[in-house]
């Protein structure tokens, strides 16, 4: 059948004709569907400032066809559109059954696809799919809101009740959970008020639903998620009866992981004894870890309830006193203070707190640093580069190992070819992908290559990831000969091993050149500056007035690179190529609504602002002005200057300060490693990063962030009330709990450091701030251990306190 004649009509009937051929017919098509499928779908400029694809009718009629021809393993099936769940359904109808959960195991993440899978399910034309992908379809499926009720919608789908109760035990993540798709929905779509209105008709057993909450709930799901269950089985309002008959789930709740799971277990347990029905033993066996668990209040109540049950049955006192000594050595003083009253102790003395100083450094002049610390660890054999290849091919987000992995390939690329093999399937999946990152896809395409795949070259790339292009292109050829490969970790290069290898390549290729550079580390430059007397070749003046020589004639983006290096401070390189670098640059931060939409963000910016070069910077014309950083999610210190660090940590602080979250890109593998690896002092980019840390919810920055922290301290590297100073930038969008108790994680080691940050921010702060009592208690258990004193600017401050709050109390305890 001619294409044309095949691809007309609706995409049902375009289906229609596909199936009445053959398979070999239709194999035969193949080519030529993927050629109309590729043209039709390419991304144009339909009338200026216009875009779009060149043809989506026959784009979809094309990929209609595509589905009923291309095999079932084929990964194109997982990018194509598909019009409708019916032509999916028809689609995997004309299948074998082994193809037709191949093909829905690609497809149940799509809503179409989810829809036509499940509908075969039901009718038994498809083995049951329980996958993630597949309970994240009910969320989709609920978010199409249609203007009917959730709860009618439930009633009316096939077998919806009765999936419900597996879909209720799984905990989902992202938007696919229960507790973040009824956040942002009208009451009537959320799923809570569905199964409260299903549980009154009794179409939803309430009694197992109250159960099945408990269960959820002695999981220790993630906090918001848990959170959701235990709302939902107080809006179920259990009866005294039902209360009673669940006291011992309650209990065993008080163990809980979770705060809020803790808390809940303790007011239901509290409403047991009101009713009088409480089972005092195995509630006060189980009271002592909400007693010395986190949260002032929930402690407080666990203390009143084991004081209660001690003043009705005096033989149970033993029991009591277990709670009241877990609750001595608890975080609130008023909680400890109970726990002192009713055992009528004497606390004992807290150890006093050895005298330490902690200076607030300055970091020395750029000349004057020392970065030659940690020599990078080339793999030398074929086996050790297929290693490094392997797990960069895993996670590209590995720059020191990607400098070591390209150099190391460079040694032996002879001998690669069979230590790579194992890595061909992997690479191909990566290289396959229509729309895969550039750096995964460079180094994808390099290993296919250095296996003896025909492979095209990388696609030609602009800007920071040219000299990344330039030495991938450069192994695929054979004729890598890197003047720019890294000596050190963190991306330096040793500036007299430069000069070696371009007096042994003086010819050496400009993107080389350009990336060594960018690399000079300040260290040996007067040596290295000695040795390049003998240069000779198109750079030699350029690298001299690099490494500190006489200003060169020579322009361009060589140039520019060269005074980069001289001056890697300065705003305007072309302007320190002339000779006048201009004042350092000066930072400053800003947390607070901006923009058009008037989003909360923290902007970390230098002045003055960066000038654009009136020559191509990298390769790449700028058309606005120009910044230094040029990206940092992909081999960020691999691929571009490490002059940018202070760039990088601006950037790295604002991303994470506005996407604080636990999925998406990992920004803090960018800054925060190497001050764990190569500990210096931090410039103010920095010290707003690592403050920034110590308040987000995003576990892996927090935990790479106050590792760093302690670092820096460890040497004396970080000042106090610099990092105090940080926090009050961010002010009032602290979450005053959750910093008191990453502070005092660093107190542990660091008391007397923790209590001048402390003296440095709370002036800073609202008296009315949500929360800040834990950082007033803080600095108040500090100060009584002989961590310091107070400045007298604190003390006044704090002496607008008033009332009986826990803020004013533990103000009161500050000044004292």
């Amino acid at each position: 059948m001619q294409l044309n004649a095949l691809l007309t009509g609706q995409p049902s009937e375009v289906l229609t004709r596909v199936l009445a051929l053959t398979r070999a017919e239709r194999k035969a098509l193949v080519p030529e569907l993927l050629a109309a499928f590729n043209d039709s779908s390419e991304f144009i400029e339909i009338k200026p400032n216009t875009y779009g694809v060149r043809n989506p009718l026959r784009g979809q009629q094309a990929a209609t066809a595509l589905w009923a021809a291309l095999p079932a393993s084929d990964p194109l099936l997982a990018k194509l559109w598909i019009a409708s769940p019916t032509i999916l359904e028809r689609v995997l109808q004309d299948r074998p059954l082994a193809e037709r959960k191949t093909i829905a195991l690609r497809m149940i993440g799509h809503q179409t696809g989810w829809e036509a899978v499940r509908r075969m399910i039901l009718d038994g034309d498809l083995d049951p799919i329980r996958t993630p992908d597949y309970h994240a379809g009910w969320f989709r499926w609920a978010g199409r809101f249609g203007g009917k009720p959730l709860a009618e919608r439930l009633r009316t789908e096939p077998e919806a009740l009765t999936e419900l109760w597996e879909l209720l035990e799984i905990e989902g993540n992202g938007d696919a959970s229960f507790a973040a798709f009824d956040k942002y929905v009208r009451d009537q779509d959320k799923w809570s008020t569905a199964l409260l209105e299903l549980t009154e008709t009794g179409e939803v057993d309430r009694t197992r639903l109250l159960d099945l909450t408990l269960d959820i709930l002695a999981r220790d799901f993630a906090a918001f998620r848990a959170q959701w269950y235990a709302a939902l089985h107080e809006a179920l309002a259990p009866t005294p009866d039902e209360r009673t008959n669940a006291q011992h789930r309650y209990a065993r709740l008080c163990g809980s992981g979770l705060p809020r799971t803790v808390s809940f277990a303790v007011k239901a347990l509290s409403l047991v004894d009101k009713q009088g029905t409480l089972d005092d033993e195995v509630a006060l066996q189980h009271l002592p870890a909400a007693a010395a668990g986190r949260g002032a209040t929930t402690a407080e109540r666990a203390l009143k309830l084991a004081g209660r049950i001690a003043d009705r049955r005096p033989e149970l006192s033993d029991l009591a006193d277990q709670v009241f000594e877990a609750a001595l050595t608890h975080e609130a003083s008023d909680v400890r203070a109970l726990a002192i009253a009713r055992l009528g102790v004497t606390p004992d003395e807290t150890p006093a707190i050895e005298t330490a100083e902690y200076p607030e450094p300055t970091r020395p002049p750029w000349d004057q640093r020392k970065t030659l610390t940690i020599p990078l660890d080339i793999p030398d054999t074929p086996a050790a580069v297929a290693e490094a290849l392997s797990s960069l091919l895993a996670d590209p987000d590995q720059p020191d190992l990607l400098l070591a992995a390209l150099d190391g390939a460079h040694r032996v690329a002879d001998e690669l070819p069979d230590a790579l093999k194992p890595l061909v399937k992997r690479a191909a999946r990566i290289d396959g992908q229509r729309y895969s990152p550039a750096v995964p896809k460079m180094i994808a395409t390099l290993v296919l290559g250095l296996t003896g795949h025909d492979v095209p070259h990388p696609p030609k790339v602009r800007g920071w990831r040219r000299p990344l292009h330039h030495r991938i292109t450069a192994l695929l050829q054979g004729t890598a000969t890197p003047v720019s490969a890294a000596t050190h970790q963190g991306g330096w290069l040793d500036p007299v091993v430069f000069v070696s290898r371009m007096l042994e390549h003086p010819g050496a290729a400009e993107d080389d050149v350009v990336d060594a550079l960018l690399r000079l580390a300040p260290d040996t430059r007067p040596e290295a500056l000695a040795l390049a007397s003998e240069l000779t070749g198109p750079h030699a003046d350029s690298i001299r007035y690099a490494l500190g020589g006489p200003a060169s004639r020579e322009t361009g983006w060589i140039a520019l690179a060269a005074a980069r290096a001289r001056h890697p401070e300065s705003a305007d390189p072309a302007a320190s190529r002339r000779g006048k670098p201009g004042p350092p640059l000066i930072w400053t931060a800003k947390a607070g609504p901006s923009g058009r939409h008037n989003l909360i963000t923290l902007d970390i910016e230098p002045t003055p602002e960066a000038a654009s070069p009136k020559v191509p910077w990298l390769g790449v014309p700028f058309d606005s002005p120009a910044t230094e950083w040029l990206g940092f999610t992909e081999c960020h210190e691999a691929v571009a200057s490490p002059y940018d660090r202070d760039h990088i940590e601006a950037a790295v602080a604002g991303s994470l300060f506005f996407n604080d979250t636990e999925f998406g890109e990992p920004v803090e593998k960018a800054a925060l490693p190497p001050f764990l690896d190569s500990p210096s002092i931090p410039g103010y980019p920095g010290t707003m990063l690592l403050a920034t840390t110590l308040t987000l919810k995003r576990s892996t920055a927090v935990q790479l962030g106050t590792d760093a922290v302690l670092t820096l301290l460890d040497r004396r590297m970080l000042g106090p009330r610099a990092l105090g100073a940080a926090l009050g930038v961010l002010g009032p969008y602290l979450i005053a709990p959750r910093l008191a108790s990453r502070l005092s994680i660093i107190a542990n080691e660091h008391p007397v450091a923790v209590l001048s940050t402390l003296d440095t921010l709370l002036p800073e702060l609202e008296h009315s701030q949500r929360g800040i009592f834990a950082l007033l208690e803080l600095a108040a258990d500090l100060v009584e251990r002989g961590a310091g004193t107070i400045s007298a600017e604190t003390k006044e401050w704090l002496a607008r306190f008033k009332g009986s709050s826990k803020a004013a109390k533990a103000a009161s305890r500050l000044r004292r």
